[in-house]
C-alpha cells in the first residue's frame, strides 16, 4: 500500500505497476520488475543501471538487485512446515554476490551456510554473526566482520554499517504468543515440532546479539540515491544517530516493525527509527507471521503515525515475493 499526505491508501500492486510502466513502454526490463522468481533463484536481472529492484521475501528478508548484483538482506528462507514458502530454496540458489545479516538469531541467519557455499557470496555481519555463520557452514574467508562505522565498496554502491540494537520482548509475552497458535490452530505434530526445532537451532541466542551484534546497513548508490535497512526495532543507538547524520534524509528506509503484538506499543518504537532517517519512502519488514512466535501485525497504524509525523513520506506495504523497481537516477 502507498500512503502520501492525506490521500487514501493504494494497493502495493498498483504502485508496482506504476514503477514498471515506464520500463514496459520503453522495452526496458519489464520482466525483471514483475517476475515472481527471485533473481537469487535464477530470475531476470535488471539491465538498466539506473534502477534497483527490491523484493520482500518474508520476515526481514529482502532481495536487492542492482547492476547485475544480487544482495540478500538476511537469510531465513526454509522456515519450517507451518510457515508459507518464501520463494527461495537455499540448496537451489543460483546467484548471490553478498549476504548482509542484521543479527544472528535463527530467523535472520539460518540459511546463510548453503547459499554462501553455492555462490561464494561474501557474508557480512557483526563478530557474533560471522562466528555463527562459520558454524552454519559458511566457508572460511567469505566472512566480513563489521562492528559499526565501516564502509564497504561494491560496484556502483557503498555500504555503511552502524551498530544498532536488538529489540526486547518479555518472556511472558513470547510464551503467550506461542499458546495463541496452539489454541487457535492446534499444536504442532511431532514431525512439525522436530522440524521447527531444527530451524531454531540454526542461529544463536547469545546475549551479545542485543547490544553488540545487531547492525544497520545503508546503501549509497553512485547516483546519490540512499537506502537504509534495519532488521530489528531496538532503541536508537549512537551508531544509528551517526549513520543518520552522515546520510541525511534517505530515499528509502526499510525498518523492522516487530516484537510487540499490540500495535499501540510497537508503533512508537519503530516510528522513532523512521523519523531519524526521514525517508521519502518507507517499507516495513519483520511484520509478518512466524508460526508459533509472531502474529501478523497490521501496518496501517504505523503508516498513519508516519503520515502524521512525516507527511511527505510515502508508505509502501510490499506484497510477498513481488518485485518493486525504483528509478535511482539523479533528477
Amino acid at each position: 500500500m502507498m500512503h502520501h499526505g492525506k490521500t487514501p491508501f493504494v494497493a502495493a500492486a498498483a504502485l508496482a505497476a506504476l514503477c514498471t510502466n515506464v520500463a514496459a513502454q520503453t522495452g526496458m526490463e519489464p520482466e525483471a520488475c514483475r517476475s515472481l522468481i527471485p533473481a537469487a533463484m535464477g530470475g531476470p536481472l535488471l539491465a538498466d543501471d539506473n534502477k534497483i529492484a527490491l523484493r520482500w521475501l518474508s520476515t526481514s528478508n529482502y532481495e536487492l538487485v542492482y547492476r547485475g548484483q544480487v544482495f540478500l538482506l538476511d537469510a531465513y528462507f526454509e522456515r519450517g512446515p507451518r510457515n508459507r514458502p518464501t520463494g527461495v530454496v537455499p540448496s537451489e540458489v543460483a546467484k548471490t554476490d553478498a549476504i548482509l545479516i542484521g543479527h544472528a538469531h535463527f530467523d535472520h541467519i539460518s540459511d546463510v551456510g548453503p547459499i554462501a557455499q553455492r555462490t561464494k557470496a561474501k557474508v557480512i555481519g557483526a563478530p557474533i554473526t560471522i562466528e555463527t555463520a562459520l558454524k552454519l557452514g559458511v566457508p572460511a574467508g567469505q566472512g566480513t566482520v563489521v562492528a559499526g562505522g565501516e564502509t564497504l565498496h561494491f560496484p556502483g554502491v557503498i555500504v555503511d554499517a552502524a551498530l544498532a540494537q536488538h529489540s526486547t520482548l518479555s518472556r511472558d509475552v513470547l510464551d503467550a504468543l506461542g499458546r495463541v497458535f496452539d489454541l487457535d490452530a492446534g499444536p504442532a505434530t511431532p514431525a512439525e515440532a522436530e522440524a521447527e526445532k531444527a530451524v531454531m537451532a540454526k542461529g544463536t541466542f547469545a546475549p551479545e546479539v542485543i547490544t553488540k551484534g545487531t547492525i544497520a546497513y545503508a546503501f549509497t548508490f553512485d547516483t546519490g540515491f540512499k537506502l537504509v535497512w534495519i532488521d530489528s526495532a531496538g532503541p536508537i543507538t549512537d551508531g544509528d544517530r551517526a549513520l543518520a547524520q552522515k546520510l541525511g534524509p534517505v530515499d528509502i528506509a526499510i525498518v523492522a516493525y516487530q516484537g510487540h503484538p499490540v500495535s499501540q506499543i510497537q508503533v512508537p518504537v519503530s516510528l522513532e527509527l523512521v523519523k531519524l532517517f526521514k525517508p521519502r519512502i518507507f517499507m516495513p519488514t519483520h511484520h509478518d507471521q512466524i508460526y508459533g512466535t509472531f502474529v501478523d501485525l497490521g501496518v496501517e497504524p504505523l503508516f498513519e503515525a508516519i503520515q502524521d509525523a512525516l507527511p511527505g513520506t510515502q508508505t509502501i506495504a510490499p506484497l510477498h515475493n513481488r518485485p518493486i523497481c525504483f528509478d535511482i537516477s539523479k533528477k
